[in-house]
């Protein structure tokens, strides 16, 4: 039996409360960022060695004094990436089992890792992407969720799609489990296009980002999302919640989330907007992805970035006067 139905067989057992919430400890680093002007990170990433390589990148850039590493995502992207599937979905009952086992080892081995990547004092969050079929319902969401925090997560993401994805999210919260809503481009569900690219849209993506912070999120990605609602999101508000960002440009006071593997390896289809560090293609795996490789090359990622030449964004499809209207909104508010 694996560890999945072993888990969906046994009764969920009461969770302790945290010492402090996760919600405290997010949106106190988010605050500080928008104290100091200082860039969050987010970095997705699988395996253990990884960890280890980002770690090394990080020392040897002296990058804390310059940003905040403050997540790390283990990504269900790991399907496509290092395992050669084409999308992250997860069809049958018996994949879907297969993609939680593959969830629960990659968050034990980069749980792991952190710790010796990491000293405790600066050791980022560990996120876990909930893999497809684990939130179809309240229920089944409630089970995953208690599995992939035993295995190291300490804050899951969930995408939001539908009424059904806000359920689970509020459930979710309700039961005590910190959770990051992903809005725009879904992965699971999402047509590959930019989000808010309309005046109507960037509002809808507003009133949803307050919808997840209303439900109990505590925090934000957003993914292909044009820059301009990126910004706006991210600006300093005593309501907001912090920002992580990919695909969706910069933004002065938000989060950017950047990917290990794409630092190393190129799309398989022409991807303008990918880190300009990648080199290999993909069919190269795994023998030049080495750990003096993952270093180099996201040692120069996280350079591009914290200068602010990467990422870059398309330009808006708004109108320079929708975008000033964007400019004087509070998205936070609650009639912005």
């Amino acid at each position: 039996m694996s560890r999945t139905h072993e888990a969906h067989a046994v009764a969920r057992k009461v969770r302790q409360p945290a010492p402090m919430s996760l919600w405290e400890f997010v949106v106190g680093q988010a605050r500080e960022r928008f104290a100091r002007q200082a860039l969050g990170l987010k970095v997705n990433l699988y395996r253990g060695y990884e960890v280890e390589a980002l770690g090394q990148a990080m020392e040897s850039l002296d990058l804390m004094r310059n940003c905040r590493l403050e997540c790390l995502m283990v990504g269900d992207s790991y399907f496509m990436t290092h395992l050669g599937r084409p999308s992250t979905r997860l069809e049958t009952v018996e994949e879907q089992v297969w993609g939680m086992d593959q969830m629960l080892t990659l968050l034990q081995e980069v749980r792991g890792a952190m710790t010796r990547a990491f000293p405790a004092y600066r050791r980022p969050f560990l996120l876990g992407d909930m893999p497809d079929g684990a939130a179809t319902t309240p229920m089944v969401a409630l089970r995953s969720a208690e599995v992939m925090v035993e295995a190291g997560a300490e804050v899951l993401k969930v995408e939001v799609t539908s009424d059904a994805s806000l359920a689970v999210l509020e459930a979710l919260c309700q039961e005590g489990f910190a959770v990051i809503a992903h809005l725009g481009y879904t992965p699971q569900g999402g047509v590959t296009r930019r989000y808010g690219d309309t005046l109507a849209e960037a509002r809808e993506i507003f009133a949803g980002s307050r919808r997840v912070r209303d439900l109990g999120a505590c925090g934000l990605v957003l993914e292909m999302v044009a820059e301009p609602v990126n910004q706006a999101l991210c600006r300093p508000s005593p309501q907001a919640l912090p920002v992580y960002s990919i695909f969706s440009g910069k933004a002065p006071c938000g989060g950017q989330s950047i990917n290990v593997w794409d630092s190393v390896f190129l799309p398989s289809f022409k991807g303008k907007y990918f880190p300009p560090t990648a080199e290999h293609p993909v069919s190269a795996f795994p023998g030049v992805y080495t750990h003096e490789t993952i270093a180099r090359k996201v040692a120069e990622m996280l350079r591009l970035t914290l200068a602010g030449d990467f990422p870059l964004s398309p330009p808006s499809k708004l109108s320079p006067a929708e975008q000033e209207e964007l400019r004087a909104t509070d998205p936070w508010a609650a009639t912005p």
